[in-house]
């Protein structure tokens, strides 16, 4: 009975440790969000659940695009290295203004055991494709899914602020604020529109969270019917707002493709 026992835990580890491992979100946290004209600053891509802290590193040869936008700039940033468990760049920004730093990682194939697969869906937002599973009598089906992710992260360079941040990078899924960030304070609310293919994708779980929480999101709601949520910023300092989107694609290939997005700000204390 004991030994039965013991293998059941075991695999009870497995699964979660499997489901956890597939579902790290990718953020973008640069050292300081706002900083001074001139300032050299590092920014770090960083994978995992507790936010900000990193588990591992993607890798240079991971990363699609890495795009810098500002008012009047947009560049394309190549020098990337891995540094601990991050993946990092550094920027001097000459230029007062708010900018966007956005990345897009090159999609990734996994392939999961039913089990694995309907957990994941349930644990990470996505209960609507997990009912679509149940509906077509497919929850016993193994799945295999490419999946790629594109963080964003706003920084405020001097005290001149501008819609760079309202403007999106083009990326197939993008959480887009209607307002600069920096215009709010503790206690307001931040509408975004979510995108998906330069549309707005609704009925979509958008949550968010900021340091301290651990794996836990401080709230989660779904997009309207125009892709609009409002986020309460509630805490002050760095803060992310997160979504999974995933399609029924049914290739040869595989069946599955998700869409990660993020996005990171600060939230000002007045």
């Amino acid at each position: 009975m004991k030994k039965k026992c013991l293998v059941i835990l075991s695999l009870t580890i497995i699964i979660s440790a499997t489901t956890t491992l597939i579902a790290h979100d990718l953020w973008l946290v640069p050292q300081k969000f706002s900083i001074n004209p001139g300032d050299s600053l590092t920014i770090f891509a960083n994978t995992g659940m507790d936010f900000p802290n990193s588990l591992s590193a993607v890798t240079p040869d991971r990363v699609d695009q890495f795009i810098l936008a500002g008012k009047s700039i947009k560049e394309y940033v190549s020098d990337l290295k891995v540094q601990g468990n991050s993946l990092v760049t550094k920027y001097t920004f000459e230029r007062t203004g708010t900018y966007v730093v956005g990345a897009a990682l090159k999609p990734k194939e996994i392939k999961l055991t039913a089990e694995e697969f309907n957990d994941y869906l349930l644990h990470d937002g996505l209960p609507d494709i997990y009912e679509l599973r149940k509906k077509e009598g497919i929850l016993d089906k193994a799945a295999v899914e490419h999946y790629s992710k594109y963080p964003k992260t706003i920084v405020q360079v001097g005290k001149i602020l501008d819609k760079t941040s309202i403007k999106p990078l083009g990326f197939p899924i993008e959480i887009i604020p209607r307002v600069n960030p920096y215009e709010l304070k503790l206690g307001d609310d931040l509408e975004v529109t979510v995108l998906f293919q330069g549309k707005p994708l609704s009925n979509a779980e958008i949550a968010w969270s900021y340091p301290g929480r651990g794996e836990e999101f401080a709230g989660s709601k779904k997009t309207d019917e125009n892709g609009l949520a409002a986020i309460p910023l509630v805490k002050a300092g760095p803060y992310v707002i997160r979504l999974t989107h995933m399609e029924w694609v049914k290739k040869e290939t595989h069946e599955w493709e998700s869409y990660w997005t993020s996005l990171t700000f600060e939230v000002s204390p007045k």
